[in-house]
């Protein structure tokens, strides 16, 4: 199977659509990204067009999964940010936030109150693109930026 070069921007955007409710997969050979709602997921009714989808990628070889939610790890994303800031005063709030219930929101609601969700939101991109490049290397997949092409 000859294996189609995905962009990491398209799969840093997957990865940032990632929920536990939804699997998302890369077709190796179109370089297409599909989504199916999770079997367990109770709010959501498959439609003729899920189950076909979902058995096209039981049956084939050229379907790999993406990394869900929890492994995407974003607690980790934001925590190293928040050790990254300079200031101690707001890499404090940023820490506390992300302690106690809710620690997501808690933790993007003290970034946009501090006014650093650009450099925020610019780190998880980051992130994102890393993560992106090392799971097209542990999958075999060629990859490449488009922001790098001329």
């Amino acid at each position: 199977m000859t294996k189609k070069t995905v962009y990491l921007e398209d799969l840093a955007d997957a990865f940032e659509m990632a929920t536990d409710e939804w699997d998302q997969y890369l077709d190796m050979e179109t370089g297409e990204i599909v989504s199916l709602p999770d079997p367990d997921n109770a709010w959501v009714d498959w439609e003729e067009e899920d189950e076909e989808l979902a058995e096209e990628i039981e049956l084939s070889d050229h379907y790999v999964r993406l990394p869900d939610q929890r492994e995407l790890h974003e607690y980790q994303i934001m925590e190293d940010f928040a050790y990254g800031v300079q200031y101690e005063g707001v890499r404090q709030k940023l820490l506390y936030a992300l302690h106690g219930r809710k620690p997501y929101r808690h933790f993007k609601d003290q970034v946009n109150d501090l006014g650093i969700e650009d450099a925020y939101y610019a780190y998880r991109t980051e992130a994102y693109f890393e993560k992106a490049r090392d799971w097209c290397e542990a999958n075999g997949i060629p990859y490449k930026r488009k922001s790098r092409e001329k």
